[in-house]
């Protein structure tokens, strides 16, 4: 317009929010009608566009492939009528839009029809914020966030991304306007600043060759909670998630040890995806409330930190089990996954009826998994309260076979593990049939009884009903190598290996197998791969004692005899007293050369509960060592 069509009214400052169409030039002239017509009805549905309207507060300019809402009230005004557009563009997922907030000054003009129109550096920088983000973000300058900081509601909602110089030397702090519960991504902490007309783009994640495409790492859900007690709670959510997924056979999901190592850590998503080679993560949030419960849940895909699905949920605590089978079925439905009827009816099953059992039993997987033999005595205490409760939940009994069995291999050889192990094994089985966790339980008990035909049976009957269970394969590949069947150890080894590919302990326990069969070049490849897998497990889990002996004893099979033994020391630091510490120490020290040392961690180990005399008989890694006769003397005390 030029200036005999306009009339300057006055200069002030305004509270602008810039709205975009990604994609309007590629749509049919049609299609592009459309899609304006539902943002318009979008926006002006929105309860802080109506009031500001209503106080005459309010200028809306169209933008052809978007708008400006200009509002001159407060800088609030436009980040809420943002948060209420992303919210309603979750039911128009097809309306693809980015948003930009600015406070600034601008001009008031009209033009010869005395129609009111606005211009200046308000509008042009909140213009250059929002092109700063890709579509879902809602982006703000750091002016706004500032304002919006002095409330401490505002501040666990801003991420700041650093200052961005624009054209002209214009220089802009910009923020993210980041909530789970309207579910708008997170832009990549690492952004571009090449582009030619030197505005900001958000980077890309490029993932290691061969990350499967349907691929997921859940992250441990954060507690909201004002009582840090019930972390608890918003950790099993996250990991019955995982449990969930994994019987998905399309999906390759991270385990829980790998995805929760994130655990409080500021992590950015492209890394995590990175690190655990998934192309996208699901992140959340619990608050538990007396009877109340508020879980958010968003999935993002790491390559480019946009949300493919979020959600809120407000409900009773009693529906906690309909929350994480919806969770799953939306994650499913956003990664475009067919299910078998096994797989629905897997996903849908709510493992008992009693939320104050499955109360216990979260508590008791979240401290078994600390694989220490305070814990799993702890954790068998608790799926006991959950029995008390409800004594057909098949879960907690399963959960009792399990922490026995483990404490019968490597604290505690007693009669009293080995047959609770074997009759909670059993009851699960009753009660829950069709569990495939159930027959592995099953089969690691009947392991320990020297029952290796019926063990067979019920790995054979887990990997029917759930193919990619890991635990199926590599307690399978476990108890082939106890019963001497080291061909079949292999086999099923390198099949966990498959079904989690960051997963180091059937590498290297497969070293084992190997070198009974003679297979010496194998032997070393494997070496090398599993640690490999260890280093990258270590990086996220420097205190994991497992993943430092058993590469410990990988590095002597490959002549890195000082590096192995500073693993093993490692080791030994994070519990000295730990019976399988010791026994893999022994193996190591034999397998360096040093005898006496052997010997010496081997009688500890034995002292302090390892119960596995097969397991002790079949090692090669004892071999140097079985001419002693100090080995026999302790091998008859097992």
């Amino acid at each position: 317009m030029s200036a005999a069509q306009e009339s300057r009214l006055h200069l002030e400052i305004a509270h602008v929010l810039f709205l975009d169409l990604v994609g309007y030039s590629q749509l049919l002239v049609n299609e592009q009608r459309d899609v304006v017509q539902q943002l318009n009805d979008i926006v002006r549905a929105t309860a802080q566009f109506r009031q500001s309207s209503a106080a005459g507060k309010l200028i809306c300019i169209a933008t052809g492939d978007g708008m400006a809402l200009v509002f001159f009230q407060s800088p609030e005004e436009p980040v809420h009528c943002a948060m209420e557009i992303a919210r309603a563009l979750k039911s128009h997922p097809h309306v693809r839009l980015r948003m930009g907030v600015h406070s600034g000054p601008v001009d008031q003009l009209k033009d010869v029809n005395n129609q009111t129109n606005v211009a200046g550096v308000g509008i042009n920088i909140a213009q250059r914020v929002m092109d700063c983000g890709d579509p879902g973000h809602i982006l703000i300058s750091k002016r706004v966030a500032d304002d919006l900081a002095q409330d401490r509601l505002w501040q666990p909602l801003l991420h700041e991304l650093g200052e961005i110089e624009f054209k002209h030397g214009v220089k802009v702090g910009i923020v993210n306007l980041h909530s789970a519960e309207i579910g708008n991504p997170q832009v990549p902490a690492k952004v571009s600043r090449q582009r030619a007309d030197s505005e900001l783009t958000a980077s890309s994640y490029p993932l290691p060759s061969g990350t499967p495409q349907k691929s997921i790492a859940v992250l441990a859900f954060v507690n909201m909670s004002n009582d840090p007690e019930n972390e608890f709670f918003s950790d099993g959510i996250a990991e019955e998630i995982i449990n969930a997924l994994s019987k998905v056979k399309a999906l390759r999901v991270a385990a829980r040890t790998s995805s929760f190592a994130f655990k409080g850590k500021n992590e950015n998503i492209g890394d995590v995806g990175r690190k655990l080679k998934v192309h996208t993560v699901l992140e959340g949030s619990v608050r538990k409330s007396g009877d109340r419960l508020r879980v958010t849940a968003q999935l993002i895909d790491v390559t480019d930190g946009y949300h493919l699905w979020s959600e809120r949920y407000d409900r009773q605590l009693e529906d906690v089990f309909q929350i994480q089978d919806e969770i799953a079925e939306n994650i499913v439905r956003a990664l475009r996954l067919v299910l078998g009827e096994d797989e629905k009816r897997a996903l849908e099953k709510a493992p008992t009826e009693s939320v104050r059992a499955y109360e216990y039993y979260l508590r008791g997987r979240q401290i078994e998994n600390q694989m220490r033999r305070s814990a799993l005595q702890y954790a068998r205490r608790m799926f006991d309260r959950a029995i008390e409760i409800d004594p057909d939940f098949a879960r907690a009994h399963a959960g009792i076979a399990d922490c026995c069995s483990f404490l019968y291999m490597y604290w505690d050889g007693s009669n009293a593990n080995l047959e609770a192990a074997d009759a909670s094994s059993q009851r699960a089985l009753e009660l829950d049939p069709a569990s495939a966790e159930a027959h592995t339980s099953r089969g690691v008990a009947l392991t320990l009884r020297r029952d290796y035909l019926g063990a067979r049976r019920e790995f054979d009957l887990a990997l029917s009903l759930n193919p990619v269970l890991y635990e199926a394969h590599y307690f399978y590949g476990r108890a082939c190598f106890t019963e001497g069947k080291f061909e079949e150890a292999v086999s099923h080894y390198r099949n966990a290996s498959r079904v989690r590919p960051e997963d180091y302990q059937a590498v290297l326990l497969s070293t084992d197998a190997l070198e009974k069969l003679g297979r010496h070049d194998e032997v070393l490849e494997a070496a090398r791969q599993g640690v490999k897998l260890a280093d990258a497990h270590l990086e996220l889990n420097p205190d994991d004692a497992r993943a430092w002996y058993l590469s410990a004893a990988a590095l002597v099979r490959l002549g890195q005899i000082d590096q192995a033994l500073e693993r093993g020391r490692r080791a030994f630091a994070v519990d000295p007293e730990d019976a399988g510490v010791l026994y893999n120490l022994a193996c190591t020290y034999a397998l360096a050369g040093s005898n006496d040392e052997a010997i010496e961690h081997l009688n500890k180990a034995i002292q302090n509960g390892f119960g596995q005399r097969e397991w002790v008989e079949n090692d090669p890694a004892l071999d140097p060592i079985r001419g002693d006769p100090r080995y026999h003397t302790i091998l008859r005390k097992l």
